[in-house]
């Protein structure tokens, strides 16, 4: 008869885990993933350090809100350096005064939201400023922009400055657009663009509000609110076909890629033909010519850059679009998007998580500017519109 053995491993039964561990080994891992969370947060809030000064923000019963006269903050996105913001006597983001122009002075009056002011980039670098001393020097005429551009101020809000660009005397109104003066176009705000304007609507509301079924407001809510998911996405989107592709997940926001944009994207078309024709006729009473420049997205330049293009888009769509718009109103139409083909990828030209232009963005803008304005508005830039309107006859005016 075979005896037991202690050591036969059948007889070695599995060892359990005390209770107490099947509570501390989770509670440990979640520490520990807690631990390099904040760690990794510590780390981005320290190299990627974003802010926004307001204090030169002030009320105002036409636009709701513009920039103090001689004021002066600093700010930072998150992906770029730290920038100072000079505003002039009116508040413009310019160094040469709004007063009366100099004599033998052409005057470009700029209107438009962040993209027309340079957001968070330094103000030499900006478009505005690299297009003046560039047409300076080609001309050999001082050429000042005066930069309207104020964050926020979108279509309608642009509608209402046109009576104050004029009122400076200039000889070009120069009017900056991205696809965000549509996609935040709301169409009662149009309707109503006489009345007084309704106070900026929260940009996270809004976006819940217009597409509140797309999976993406969750992913911007915590980049909003993580500066380790800003440097998250900034290295991931260093891939254009990985931006578009996260891109392409926004629905509505991005249907203007599409090859046929979708039905409330031609409804917010429509309405800024609108704005645009009766924005035209004053310039028109005034003899001041109006040229519309369209700035590209990062998702518009990532998509020009592709050997292949994904099935179904198109980023030359609102292009084409302005284009008939402009054309019906007579306005010159500046479409930068052809420039993006070459050169920089467009994680080199963009702030790629915030959107905006980096300052090599900005170069390759002001280059295209430059370029159709010496070919199609000489006659204003050397100053023969204002010849014209002061042989005018006093009624004429």
């Amino acid at each position: 008869m075979r005896q037991s053995n202690a050591a036969d491993p059948g007889n070695v039964q599995e060892a359990k885990l005390p209770r107490r561990d099947l509570i501390i080994l989770p509670l440990l891992s979640l520490l520990t993933l807690a631990v390099c969370l904040l760690a990794a947060e510590a780390a981005a809030r320290y190299f990627f350090v974003a802010q926004r000064d307001d204090s030169c923000s002030i009320d105002d019963s036409n636009i709701v809100f513009r920039y103090r006269a001689n004021c002066t903050t600093h700010g930072k996105a998150a992906e770029g350096p730290w920038v100072t913001h000079q505003f002039n006597d009116c508040g413009y983001r310019t160094k040469e005064s709004c007063g009366p122009k100099p004599p033998g002075t052409t005057r470009i009056a700029l209107v438009g939201a962040s993209v027309a002011e340079g957001y968070l980039v330094a103000y030499d670098e900006t478009f505005a400023a690299r297009a003046a001393r560039q047409l300076t020097l080609d001309l050999g005429r001082p050429i000042e922009i005066q930069n309207m551009g104020r964050e926020q101020c979108y279509a309608v809000c642009a509608f209402r400055r046109v009576d104050e660009a004029l009122a400076l005397k200039p000889d070009l109104i120069l009017l900056a657009v991205n696809s965000s003066d549509f996609e935040k176009m709301d169409l009662s705000d149009v309707a109503n663009r006489f009345k007084p304007m309704q106070p900026v609507v929260d940009q996270i509301e809004l976006r819940h509000k217009m597409d509140p079924r797309n999976p993406l407001n969750a992913v911007q809510d915590f980049v909003g609110k993580s500066r380790a998911g800003i440097a998250a996405l900034h290295f991931l989107f260093q891939n254009p076909a990985t931006y578009v592709r996260m891109y392409l997940i926004s629905g509505e926001r991005s249907a203007y890629l599409r090859r046929s944009s979708s039905p409330a994207w031609e409804k917010r078309l429509d309405a800024y033909d609108l704005l645009l024709d009766e924005m035209a006729q004053k310039a028109r009473d005034a003899n001041v010519p109006i040229v519309l420049m369209e700035v590209p997205t990062v998702a518009q330049a990532s998509l020009v850059s592709m050997s292949t293009m994904p099935p179904g888009l198109d980023p030359y769509t609102l292009d084409r679009r302005l284009a008939q718009i402009t054309a019906r109103h007579g306005i010159q139409f500046i479409d930068a998007l052809d420039a993006f083909k070459q050169g920089p990828p467009a994680n080199k030209l963009f702030y790629v998580v915030d959107g905006h232009l980096n300052s090599a963005g900005h170069g390759v803008v002001s280059s295209v500017l430059v370029a159709q304005l010496e070919k199609e508005q000489s006659a204003a830039l050397l100053g023969q519109n204002e010849a014209q309107r002061s042989a005018a006859p006093a009624h004429g005016r």
